[in-house]
């Protein structure tokens, strides 16, 4: 097909009552958008009935002052009828209950939102090819100081503020090494000598004995530094690793129980493959009969001090995978299934895809959503379940949430998070897209957000879902490589302000450049 018709494809599917998102049904299933302020695909709201009235009118004006109707007899209609009449841009909608003459009898509900638009006829080109920008990418990051003092210390740079999340950073740069020796072999020994050093240094750190997180490396850590003056690295990440110091966030350890899977195969060291296997004995453990975990728990006492549960899908059930895949072990399969299942029980029903963030707040159901756990319960359809029609149809409606919610083709919407230490919404006209986006809570267009969905969309092209999905994948991948600076740099955030430039983090590039290094291969 060609990519006028791919893009009047995608039209078609983002007016089309059968390819909504979920849309919620009074007293059936839950409204998930409550919190939402943009929409691609035609969306439908909760306004409330009036008692004895069965027609209502839908009104919708567009930023250019023209006004959309229709009557319908629910008052949480789809809005189908005038969705692809409505232009990109702002849109303030009232739906107000009729009199059985026609006359109105009150407002029920209103709503203002941004009408995305869909996928283009066309993106900018990718300006290099994919397994290039990705060299760039980890040549710069080796030109750096905080990995330079790994390979010539072995030890964390003290003046690397973002160390103080070990599991998240020094576990990425890990993984982050084994790709890059793959990608340029004549770099390999430099690359696997920093990710055998920082590999040990998680391990060093990794508490033993008689304490409740035994084996688990911590989330937090600030002991790489222990003159953090001297160094400079107090900033507002030390001071949020400071402020959650005595917890362990559950979704970090099988982090960097996955690396130790990885390195151990590389290196044939078997210490890996047994510390591994130490972190996933303790979800065995202290898996719940819902088939997830607790969220957070305190270090001293092992207890849970949320009522909030791990999001599995993203972040255990792939190491599970892995190690069932490497052991050949059945508990690890059976652990996997049963979390899998705690998906499809709640997450599924509630679409309550929680963002979970080391240095962000917990939240209540719909407050802050993020890609990150439909697109990879997408992918686990697309890779364990392609042979199953629903399945396959469940993985796409996944990633038409994800697209409606956290893409942005072309003109992103006006209600931005707050900017970095000004409090001004950003210029959203100086933003990089099409770009994906983070959460709610950091609705910015972001290197590794962009990255994740392309890998979503990739995957539901390789499970025979169409060309559409590879078109999606690709014109994401593409912009990895527009953004990129000419020494290399993938920016983490894609504003161009001075603020979003220096709001730089590593591990964000380094899932850049494993997208970068798997779609090198369409």
């Amino acid at each position: 097909m060609t990519r006028k018709e791919l893009a009047e494809q995608a039209s078609k599917e983002y007016c089309s009552p059968e390819t909504t998102v979920r849309y919620g049904i009074k007293r059936g299933r839950p409204f998930w958008n409550t919190e939402s302020s943009q929409f691609m695909y035609v969306p439908a709201f909760h306004f409330t009935a009036v008692r004895g009235f069965s027609r209502y009118l839908y009104s919708a004006v567009d930023e250019n002052g023209r006004e959309h109707t229709f009557e319908a007899d629910d008052c949480c209609a789809l809005l189908t009828p005038i969705w692809a009449e409505l232009p990109e841009g702002v849109v303030r909608l009232t739906v107000t209950a009729l009199n059985p003459d026609g006359s109105k009898y009150a407002v029920v509900g209103a709503r203002t939102f941004f009408r995305l638009a869909g996928f283009p006829e066309s993106t900018p080109p990718a300006v290099r090819s994919y397994k290039e920008s990705a060299a760039m990418a980890f040549r710069y990051a080796m030109s750096q100081k905080f990995i330079r003092h790994w390979l010539e210390h072995g030890t964390p740079d003290p003046s690397y503020d973002l160390n103080c999340y070990p599991t998240k950073m020094i576990a990425a740069l890990v993984e982050a090494m084994i790709s890059y020796a793959k990608i340029c072999p004549g770099e390999a020994s430099d690359a696997m000598k920093v990710a055998v050093s920082a590999a040990d240094y998680l391990i060093g750190i990794t508490p033993r004995g008689d304490v409740p997180l035994a084996d688990l490396p911590p989330t937090y850590d600030l002991s790489f530094c222990p003159d953090p003056e001297k160094y400079g690295v107090i900033s507002p990440n030390w001071h949020a690793a400071e402020a959650h110091m005595g917890t362990m966030m559950m979704i970090y350890p099988v982090r960097a129980g996955s690396i130790y899977l990885e390195l151990g195969k590389i290196t044939g060291d078997s210490k890996y493959l047994a510390e591994a296997i130490r972190i996933g004995e303790y979800y065995i453990d202290t898996a719940e009969q819902n088939g997830s975990w607790y969220l957070v728990r305190s270090t001293e006492t092992g207890k849970p001090l949320t009522e909030n549960y791990i999001s599995p899908i993203d972040s255990v059930v792939p190491f599970l995978m892995q190690l069932y895949e490497r052991t050949g072990e059945a508990r690890w399969k059976d652990l996997c299934d049963r979390a899998v299942d705690y998906v499809f029980r709640t997450q599924l029903p509630s679409y309550n895809w929680e963002g979970q963030f080391e240095d962000s707040p917990l939240s209540t159901n719909y407050i802050n959503l993020t890609h990150y756990a439909p697109t990879a319960l997408a992918e686990y359809l697309a890779r364990y379940r392609r042979d199953d029609p629903a399945s396959l149809e469940l993985a796409k409606e996944l990633m038409r949430f994800v697209e409606d919610q956290f893409v942005v083709w072309k003109r992103p919407n006006p209600w931005r998070h707050a900017a970095p230490d000004e409090g001004e919404p950003y210029d959203t006209s100086i933003w990089h897209t099409p770009a994906g986006l983070e959460q709610y809570g950091w609705y910015v267009p972001i290197d590794a957000s962009t990255a994740s969905i392309a890998i979503g969309f990739l995957t539901l092209y390789d499970a025979g879902c169409g060309e559409l999905y590879l078109a999606k994948a690709k014109a994401l991948t593409d912009q990895l490589t527009r953004v990129q600076h000419g020494d290399g740099k993938i920016p983490t955030h894609w504003m161009n302000t001075p603020d979003a430039e220096r709001n730089f983090w590593f591990n964000c590039m380094f899932e850049s450049c494993r997208t970068l290094e798997i779609m090198s291969a369409y």
